[in-house]
């Protein structure tokens, strides 16, 4: 009898210690920590306790389309992944105030982070800041962030006026790590509506023709960009070498050209 006692003690011992274990892995996997080449650009912590982080890819926000990844963790750690998740830019010039294109965020099951875009057109320094507002159910917090150049001789947007009057914000999405031979296109194209508002044009034609200014040639068997939605156009370009090259896009609506030129800068 006592052997039995003792055994079922020892049982329920084991079942203890394996629903510790168990408890302590669920616990662990609920925390999340972000892959190691994102970078957090800023945290803060809402009214109610909320922790928010602001990561990129980069090791700053950039003159150019960027990823903005938001993370939103509960003060035990533990990330939070039905929250209502919204963001606006703003640029503080002193003497007046601006906004730029952005793509609100929709959460990645996969790396557990609130994912949206931001296309910043200048970089902070004298002429002004960024914030950028982040917006977690209702409550708000402002991040002042850095935004730097792209590299010498690079020009990942632009904006354009053109022949019907309207400004268009014009992107490169990818290739955001170029190579040499064939690589998939992506720009996105905005319309400034006021100095607030910037939605999204998916109307346009888009003509592609690259040129490597430095060697005086261009390349074969390029696919021009057509809308995908919201913005975006996909196709092809084709660099046939490293260097610098000029990404020339013709925009066209109705078969009327509007910009003749809106002219990027890629260098690898």
């Amino acid at each position: 009898m006592k052997s039995i006692l003792k055994m079922k003690k020892i049982t329920n011992i084991i079942l203890l210690l394996v629903g510790i274990v168990f408890l302590a892995a669920c616990s662990k996997d609920t925390e999340t920590t972000p892959s190691p080449e994102k970078t957090k650009i800023a945290e803060s912590t809402t009214s109610s306790g909320l922790i928010v982080s602001l990561y990129s890819d980069n090791t700053s926000y950039l003159v150019a389309y960027n990823k903005v990844y938001v993370q939103v963790k509960k003060a035990d750690g533990t990330s939070l992944s039905n929250a209502t998740v919204t963001y606006s830019s703003l640029m503080d010039m002193m003497t007046m105030t601006h906004s730029s294109p952005v793509e609100q965020p929709i959460y990645n099951t996969s790396d557990q982070l609130y994912e949206g875009a931001v296309v910043f057109s200048m970089p902070s320094g004298d002429m002004g800041t960024w914030g950028l507002t982040v917006k977690v159910n209702n409550e708000s917090l402002v991040f002042n962030v850095p935004v730097n150049s792209t590299a010498t001789n690079t020009k990942h947007t632009g904006t354009f006026v053109g022949t019907d009057g309207k400004s268009y914000s014009v992107s490169i999405v990818q290739p955001a790590a170029p190579q040499t031979g064939m690589n998939d296109l992506e720009v996105l194209v905005n319309v400034k509506q006021d100095l607030l508002n910037f939605p999204a044009d998916a109307s346009l034609t888009i003509e592609v023709t690259p040129e490597m200014p430095s060697m005086g040639h261009g390349s074969p068997n390029n696919v021009n960009p057509v809308s995908s939605g919201n913005g975006h156009y996909t196709g092809k370009v084709n660099f046939t070498m490293t260097g610098d090259w000029r990404l020339h896009l013709k925009l066209l609506r109705n078969n009327t050209v509007i910009v003749e030129d809106a002219a990027l800068d890629l260098l690898f």
